[in-house]
């Protein structure tokens, strides 16, 4: 998911007795001058540079039944990742790999290849393989209706063992979810949220197809508490249309009033000759790659002061 965009930092709130961490940014104009060009994206890893046809199915199955021989040694657990890649509407600035459809009956077919994905993997891995994190991505998983949610957990949980610790997150799009729809994920074992808010600015909104009030994942974040997620982070972006050093700072004084748990801070890439949607921003409304240089900077030093530590 939102592999186009750099990736920038994910920050966390520090533990009562910790120091108070500093809150000098990481980012300075002689260290962008040093590292400054392209690269590739590296939301994931490998990157999708690494990926060639010289690795075949048959190298891919062979790393498996290693991972099935070095895991009986030691009893490491998995961490399993599910793309849901359907969403109702189009958001402008997304690069991720999605479907556009108001047809929630389109992930019916989806499941059915998932199924056979499950049983392509365990017949390498082994089944009943323990588990420690699950996190469900896309696009917007809660596209799919309790039905499909409820299937899509009985092919993992048949394949895999989870701990009882494990933790089972899911991406939620704020304007598909409401207080009961929340509860019935929770009751599904879902013990995490990640909310895309991306900024708060109406304008901003507007300008990239998103609108979703600041109280409506007020609403959100304080029913997810009274149900017992035991953590809830924020996917923001910095550099995106209309957005200014002066409004994304209003967003950020909103959500450290929120106090989330985690808070994931992308960079807007603007590459609408790849990605069709983003032509529907004009280049003229983003930030200048100062502003942008700016917002990110002043993210870091707002959110750890407010008590966050930036890890990464």
């Amino acid at each position: 998911r939102m592999q186009a965009q750099t990736i920038g930092p994910a920050l966390m709130p520090a533990a009562p007795a910790a120091p108070t961490p500093s809150s000098a940014s990481p980012v300075s104009p002689a260290l962008l001058k040093r590292f400054e060009g392209g690269g590739p994206r590296y939301t994931s890893y490998p990157t999708a540079d690494r990926f060639v046809e010289a690795f075949d199915q048959a190298d891919y199955a062979r790393a498996l039944r290693q991972r099935r021989t070095i895991g009986a040694q030691n009893s490491a657990a998995l961490s399993l990742y599910v793309h849901i890649p359907f969403c109702e509407s189009l958001c402008y600035y997304c690069a991720c790999n999605k479907v556009i459809t108001r047809h929630h009956d389109r992930a019916d077919r989806y499941l059915d290849y998932l199924a056979k994905e499950i049983e392509l993997q365990t017949a390498e891995l082994g089944r009943g393989l323990p588990v420690s994190q699950l996190h469900l991505g896309g696009g917007s998983p809660t596209f799919m209706d309790d039905t499909q949610m409820g299937r899509l957990m009985g092919l993992l949980n048949a394949a895999f063992s989870f701990l009882p610790e494990a933790e089972r997150s899911i991406e939620v799009d704020p304007r598909t979810v409401d207080a009961a729809r929340l509860a019935r994920l929770r009751e599904m074992g879902f013990n995490r949220l990640s909310l895309g808010v991306q900024d708060f600015d109406p304008a901003v909104q507007r300008a990239i197809h998103r609108i979703q009030p600041h109280a409506l994942v007020c609403d959100l974040m304080a029913a997810a508490r009274e149900l017992g997620f035991s953590s809830i982070n924020l996917d923001l972006i910095h550099g995106l249309p209309k957005q200014t050093v002066q409004s994304f700072a209003r967003t950020l004084d909103q959500v450290c009033e929120l106090r989330p748990e985690r808070i994931a801070l992308y960079a807007y890439a603007h590459l609408p000759e790849r990605f069709k949607a983003q032509r529907r921003i004009s280049q003229d409304d983003l930030p200048s790659p100062a502003d942008k240089v700016r917002m990110l900077s002043q993210a870091i030093d707002t959110l750890c002061a407010a008590g966050y530590v930036y890890i990464g």
